[in-house]
């Protein structure tokens, strides 16, 4: 029988289908992000501007020992290197920022490649990733960077899955030292330690990539003080309990700062302590990988919510893993509606002045909910025994 050699097998018209229709998704988003790019934020007025004038005055090795700004060193690092480039610095800041939203989309993908191997799916995380607006905001019109830190969290959440260790505590580091924010997802790594995803013993590797990261302001001459209390000094540059985030603190007046504070960080510790306990105890339970994203979840958008001196793009990292909540269990396809509404009204209030869009307090209200439902999840899988999903127990190395 002879069989035409133009014949396409069903499998190649449906991969060349999925590529195409990628294609012009990711090509579409892409050009959403471009109209944003003349955009010139306050923080970009005030800061990211002046900080690149500066680098200007000085050459390359001489703008790497100098403290401008109030960012960790590698973050400055990549504004040092777009101060050479003869181009429009702010898109120069986009454009870098737009690069990790597509590192971000490419992780969220990777983990959902631990739930399912149908590739339409990987496909439709890695778009939908791009697809939040405000990821698109932050990147494109902000011009903020915290796609970098959440791309490299992401990524160690993913390693760490994986039971890769040594690449686990790697990337974590990346993503602390280039936002402090990058710590909620951090309690996770006590989790993958007393669940044998990780190992102990290999956290050195996280001391050792992190200082590398600021090595080279060191040896440019960037004093050591300079390098290392960068986050403490961030936590006292501002005095009020809510820096425009939907959280709890939308019901509190500023008044009494310093007794709210103290309650504020008691509170936080306190949740993420005890749910910590109650994940130690119920360690043998937790081996579906479902239960580990919602965990990394609750630990997220739990910190931001409890903690006093929050600011409106510290909501960024859960707006990212409540997608992923979704991705992994589509019954709760509210998660991510509501927490990146929730988000969206703080980059509306700052970005375009919608003042009236919507009240934050119910907002916070919204968000609480959406936080006890995905607890209520994780508590009840983890109260029965479960099945492991095949392949996630297994324990890698590097």
């Amino acid at each position: 029988m002879h069989v035409s050699k133009d014949s396409q097998s069903p499998k190649s018209v449906n991969d060349f289908t999925a590529f195409t229709f990628t294609l012009i998704a990711v090509s579409a988003l892409l050009v959403v992000r471009g109209a944003l790019f003349y955009f010139e934020s306050w923080d970009y007025i005030s800061f990211l501007s002046d900080w690149v004038a500066e680098y200007r005055t000085m050459s390359f090795f001489e703008a790497m020992g100098t403290k401008v700004g109030d960012y960790n060193p590698p973050y400055m690092y990549i504004l040092n290197i777009i101060t050479r480039i003869d181009v429009y610095d702010l898109f120069l800041i986009k454009t870098v920022s737009v690069f990790f939203d597509m590192l971000l989309a490419f992780f969220v993908m990777k983990l959902v490649s631990l739930r399912t191997g149908r590739t339409q799916l990987h496909i439709l995380a890695f778009i939908l990733t791009l697809a939040v607006p405000t990821v698109i905001l932050n990147s494109s019109m902000w011009g903020q960077c915290d796609s970098i830190y959440t791309s490299f969290a992401l990524g160690s959440l993913y390693f760490a899955l994986r039971g890769r260790s040594k690449m686990a505590y790697a990337l974590i580091a990346v993503a602390l030292s280039f936002k402090l924010q990058a710590a909620f997802l951090m309690p996770i790594f006590a989790v993958f330690v007393f669940t044998k995803k990780i190992r102990l013993q290999d956290c050195y590797v996280f001391f050792i990539v992190y200082f590398a990261m600021l090595l080279p302001a060191f040896l440019a001459g960037m004093p050591i003080a300079d390098l290392l209390l960068v986050y403490f000094r961030q936590s006292d540059s501002y005095f009020f309990l809510n820096l425009n985030a939907v959280n709890i603190w939308r019901f509190v007046d500023n008044v009494d700062f310093g007794h709210f504070r103290v309650v504020g960080l008691f509170t936080a510790g306190t949740a993420v302590l005890s749910l910590l306990y109650y994940t130690y105890v119920n360690r043998e339970r937790l081996v579906n990988y479902v239960d580990f994203i919602r965990l990394a979840f609750l630990f997220t958008v739990i910190m931001p919510f409890l903690l006093p001196q929050m600011h409106d793009r510290f909501f960024y990292m859960p707006d990212v893993l409540s997608l992923t909540v979704f991705l992994f269990d589509k019954r709760r396809w509210y998660v991510p509606v509501v927490t990146v509404f929730c988000s969206y009204l703080a980059y509306a209030y700052y970005l375009m002045q919608w003042t009236v869009l919507f009240d934050f307090r119910i907002a916070a209200i919204a968000l609480l909910v959406v936080i006890l439902i995905v607890l209520r999840d994780f508590v009840l899988s983890l109260s029965v025994d479960n099945a492991p999903v095949p392949g996630s127990s297994e324990k890698g190395t590097d």
